[in-house]
């Protein structure tokens, strides 16, 4: 399989209502991918480099391993979501988009709408999940 692959449509569509709902200006562009070589973390958020932004006109690119996120519970999916676009801070007096990181193990803000047990049921079952899917390329070696 390829590295890089175009998410499915109701990822997609997931990612989209939560961007919608953000408070990002619609003026920012996202792209998202899945990456099935993503071990750890929820996913990865970068800012796209001068060239790409040119070529494609995105500002941000947001990779998941979809694979394994599309075996997640839809309160999961939504909290990934919502923390991998709570990296993205736009500042409009200096017209910059910045990538932060957490300001804890995940962010404080997303925790407000959800509990910790929460999130570390997401951990639990992430890691589960990527040791299930080496086990299985594995066995077929």
């Amino acid at each position: 399989m390829a590295k890089f692959e175009e998410v499915y449509e109701d990822t997609l569509e997931l990612f989209q209502k939560h961007i919608d709902q953000s408070m990002l200006p619609r003026m920012v562009k996202f792209k998202i991918l899945s990456n099935d070589s993503l071990k750890k973390d929820f996913g990865k958020v970068s800012k796209t480099s001068d060239i790409v932004k040119f070529m494609t006109d995105y500002d941000v690119l947001i990779q998941v391993n979809e694979p394994i996120f599309d075996q997640l519970e839809e309160k999961q999916k939504e909290y990934i979501v919502k923390d991998l676009l709570a990296q993205v801070v736009y500042d409009p007096e200096k017209d910059k988009i910045s990538i932060v990181s957490h300001d804890i193990t995940t962010f404080s803000g997303v925790l407000r709408h959800y509990d910790i047990d929460t999130y570390l049921s997401i951990k639990e079952s992430m890691v589960t999940l990527l040791e299930q899917k080496k086990i299985e390329e594995d066995s077929k070696k």
